[in-house]
């Protein structure tokens, strides 16, 4: 007897595959110029000309105009919440992205873009002023004041440059709208579980969004606020990561008095702000004191990281002090040009410097936007919005993604909690946007990258025994010799000693953002460590160095059968 399938039953199945958390990418599909992160955009099928920049009408702000529904409402044009917007717009989903200020977010105009524009302008500066120093240049000597100008001034045109070209060629409301995304410029404030009112910052008019299907929160987050945790830091100017960019530059070139290189900034923090602004503020002239209330830079890496990076920046030239807390902060009472920090415990003599900078960690953003109103909660260990592993709030319909929920913050898994948030809304099923482990890098050079378990973990986790590392020096990887890269840096993977299961890795090197990739991609793949020898690579590359890796942990596998192969070959298999 044959048995016929039932068509309709098969579509469904072939549809619940698609759709299923495993198969659907969360990732809107990327135009012939763009790819995921922060160019991740993609036109919809809906006409651009439908398209509109929309602005609070004219209407008083006690009767908000409205707009027709929208699908989708996404607040705040940060990386998760343009992902958010572009995925919807992907799909031919009507969608409004609100945003008070430009859209961006922090990753355009004060964080990812500016930061890595300025660490690849000092690390040029770097090198000429080493190679100056070493074979001197028209007048003998080092780089002397007015050349360290005209390289500040390089760096700031090239930090505006990034900002602006990315803005708009990514971000801007003509891109948004050529994508069939309406952007409303004003801040958003919860009417109900579907609707919102957008308020002019310019004039007070308001005009009311509703959405058909759900609402995206994006919001981000802002500085920590640290005044009342150290005394007098008020009273003085202090930069953070959002002003430093004007701040900085600014202080240099409106004193031609005093000389660059006699400049003294004080960073506080030492997570990945603190250290990559750390290295680009000295490698660009001035002088630079690191303290970390910390016991160790980059806490939360591997400890061998913390200590290869502190002996980096040490060797160029960056004083640090961790496990020491800013006490106070006040005008020097010698120079009240200058400021003075006393740390806590009064061990130390006071640092005076000419400026300070606090990069002591961000906080969600999660005010005025009426969340209690309608119900949403937040999470009181971190302050953010409170969801649940599908990153849905505790209002049906109404989902968070990055920053604002208090998770991890990185702008790679802001973009992906937004495109899920926005899937999440929109189409069938649901899939996971929380995830247990994110890889992530600090810039400095060399570079930090890393994710999962760091090996004292694992051990505590599975035991001594279960747990093998693989660990290779910079100085043992050819690429690294022949660029001189070789005295700081090391890859190191973390593996159970059974199955080879890559449970965690920790690089410390030129290109380990970009290496992590590769481990990260095998660990989700449940690829043992030692498969990846099959796969080439190319020599002499850094990325060699995880075959050879690999290489050695599936030799010490054939060792350990070598008595069951010599048996195998004399029975002539």
């Amino acid at each position: 007897m044959t048995v016929h399938p039932n068509p309709t039953a098969l579509f469904i199945a072939s549809a619940l595959l698609l759709l299923s958390p495993r198969q659907l990418s969360a990732f809107s599909p990327p135009p012939p110029s763009a790819s995921f992160g922060r160019r991740d955009g993609g036109r919809s099928d809906r006409s651009a000309s439908a398209a509109l920049e929309l602005s609070p009408s004219s209407a008083p702000s006690s009767a908000p105009s409205e707009t027709d529904a929208h699908d989708l409402i996404v607040i705040g044009g940060g990386s998760a919440g343009l992902t958010a917007a572009k995925f919807a717009s992907n799909f031919g989903k009507s969608v409004a992205l609100v945003e008070a200020s430009r859209a961006g977010g922090d990753c355009t105009w004060t964080g990812c873009v500016p930061s890595k524009t300025l660490l690849a302008a000092a690390k040029r500066a770097w090198t000429w002023r080493r190679m100056t120093e070493r074979y001197g240049g028209e007048g003998g000597g080092g780089a002397d004041d007015a050349s360290l100008r005209r390289m500040l001034e390089g760096a700031r045109k090239e930090v505006d440059s990034a900002r602006e070209r990315i803005y708009e060629e990514d971000d801007s409301p003509r891109v948004l709208q050529s994508l069939g995304i309406d952007f409303v410029r004003g801040r958003a404030k919860f009417r109900d579980a579907k609707a919102v009112d957008v308020t002019s910052d310019l004039d007070g008019t308001t005009v009311r969004l509703s959405a058909k299907y759900g609402v995206v929160i994006a919001t981000g987050a802002s500085p920590r606020n640290v005044a009342s945790d150290i005394a007098g830091l008020d009273a003085v100017p202090y930069w953070t990561y959002e002003n430093v960019w004007a701040e900085f530059f600014n202080c240099i070139e409106n004193d031609q008095q005093q000389k660059v290189s006699e400049r003294r900034v004080i960073v506080v923090g030492g997570g990945p702000i603190g250290c990559e602004l750390s290295q680009a503020i000295s490698r660009l002239g001035p002088s630079v004191t690191l303290v970390s209330g910390s016991r160790r830079l980059l806490p939360a890496a591997e400890e061998e990281a913390s200590t290869e990076l502190r002996k980096v920046l040490e060797g160029e030239g960056v004083s640090v002090i961790c496990d020491r807390r800013v006490a106070s902060v006040a005008a020097d009472e010698n120079d009240d040009k200058k400021i003075r920090v006393s740390l806590e415990d009064g061990a130390m003599d006071p640092i005076v410097g000419d400026h300070i900078l606090v990069a002591t960690g961000r906080v969600p953003n999660v005010g005025n936007m009426g969340l209690d109103s309608v119900g949403i909660r937040l999470d009181p260990k971190t302050g953010g919005i409170k969801v649940d592993e599908k990153l849905e709030t505790s209002v049906r319909g109404i989902f968070a993604a990055g920053d604002c929920t208090g998770d991890r913050q990185f702008t790679h898994y802001a973009g992906y909690q937004g495109a899920v948030a926005a899937r999440n809304v929109l189409l069938p099923l649901k899939d996971p946007g929380v995830l247990d482990e994110v890889p992530s890098a600090t810039f400095t050079d060399p570079e930090v990258a890393g994710f999962g378990l760091a090996e004292r973990d694992a051990r505590d986790r599975y035991g001594d025994d279960a747990i093998s590392t693989s660990f290779r020096p910079l100085s043992e990887i050819d690429r690294a010799v022949c660029e001189g890269t070789d005295s700081h840096g090391f890859i190191k993977i973390v593996y159970k000693s059974g199955n080879k299961r890559i449970l965690g890795a920790t690089i410390v090197a030129p290109a380990a953002g970009e290496l992590i990739s590769e481990l990260a991609l095998a660990r989700d793949a449940k690829l043992p460590l030692d498969k990846l020898a099959t796969v080439m690579h190319a020599y002499p590359s850094y990325s060699i160095a995880l075959q050879q890796m690999a290489a050695d942990v599936y030799y010490d596998k054939l060792k350990k059968n070598k008595g069951l192969y010599n048996l195998l070959k004399k029975a002539g298999l």
